[in-house]
């Protein structure tokens, strides 16, 4: 089937007389939300009802959700009876030989709360069980918020000789599973949550920095699809980031990509044409900037082919990516 694009992220195209089409209407991260709900409903994962309530508490009205389906072209023909997508999570265990156990002697981990703005942020923080001082890394969760896969994606930079720490970014209302799933990624786009989380990250990488097993001149960020946007956007913005890694996530504020000081691998699956669009403009803000960068795409793999608690995983891109995140951070971290 023929995948759904936006275009270009710095914009779409206005309307003869001068009004913003729907999809111009929705900042960069919400355009690229409103092509993935629209994909997943197509490719049968999403049903019409959940679908529509997502656009809708998106755009805040019935017309202009309608509005912004049929700029997509989602025929809504193609209808699911089903109430409720499926829970990838809970469906498909761990598969990657990368996984590190909870339970894994090489490294400590465990729950934390770190200070954002007067709020509380749930995280989870892993490290090596040796003494010694070690590089940070912050890690950002897809769209539905948090889950086991991501608590694993930090133990697996403990075990490469990281202090990793992953942010509940639903953690203002109460926590991911405090969320209904039709509801998480609403909450994670509304208005103003951009810049919210960006500081929600900058005081996670504070908190690293004060660390003593920490050296807090190596500070590393990555995320997937939402949190690949956030991970630019953090780049964008903090000062203290030496090297990051947004896998196939468009960059909510493109204009700002000059600002980035922190070396860049970006991450991308060859079969993902809507985050795909946003790589033109990827390039040219960072040639601005003067940083070193790497922009791969991973043949044959789709959209969110890291995940491997997700239909789309893909083993050889994911393992493949995974080698070139740890090389690329230690060869910037001097780790």
């Amino acid at each position: 089937m023929p995948r759904i694009g936006v275009g270009n992220v710095t914009g779409m195209t206005t309307r003869s007389d001068g009004r913003a089409t729907a999809l111009e209407r929705l900042d960069t991260t919400q355009q690229y939300l409103a092509t993935e709900f629209a994909e997943g409903y197509e490719d049968g994962l999403l049903p019409r009802r959940d679908l529509v309530e997502r656009v809708l508490r998106m755009t805040g009205g019935i017309g202009s959700a309608a509005s912004l389906l049929l700029a997509m072209g989602v025929s809504t023909r193609i209808a699911d009876a089903r109430s409720s997508p499926p829970s990838y999570a809970a469906a498909i265990a761990a598969q990657s030989p990368d996984s590190v156990a909870a339970d894994d002697p090489a490294i400590i981990g465990g729950d934390l709360v770190i200070e954002s703005g007067g709020v509380a942020v749930a995280a989870y923080l892993a490290r090596p069980a040796a003494d010694g001082r070690y590089p940070g890394v912050a890690i950002c969760h897809e769209n539905a918020g948090t889950a086991e896969h991501f608590r694993d994606v930090a133990r697996r930079f403990a075990k490469a000789g990281y202090v990793a720490v992953h942010l509940d970014l639903l953690s203002r209302e109460g926590g991911t599973e405090a969320v209904p799933a039709n509801l998480r990624a609403a909450a994670l786009t509304a208005p103003g949550r951009a810049d919210l989380f960006v500081e929600d990250f900058r005081a996670a990488i504070a908190y690293l920095r004060s660390l003593d097993h920490v050296r807090p001149d190596a500070i590393a960020m990555t995320g997937y699809c939402f949190g690949g946007s956030v991970s630019w956007n953090v780049a964008c913005r903090e000062p203290n980031l030496q090297a990051v890694a947004p896998f196939y996530g468009p960059p909510a504020f493109p204009d700002e990509l000059p600002n980035v000081r922190a070396a860049v691998l970006g991450v991308y699956g060859e079969n993902d044409s809507r985050v795909n669009a946003s790589i033109p403009v990827v390039e040219a803000g960072l040639a601005q900037t003067g940083v070193a960068f790497r922009l791969v795409t991973y043949a044959g793999a789709m959209h969110a082919f890291f995940n491997d608690a997700r239909p789309n995983y893909h083993a050889e891109a994911s393992a493949q990516s995974w080698r070139d995140t740890l090389e690329w951070f230690g060869a910037n971290l001097g780790a």
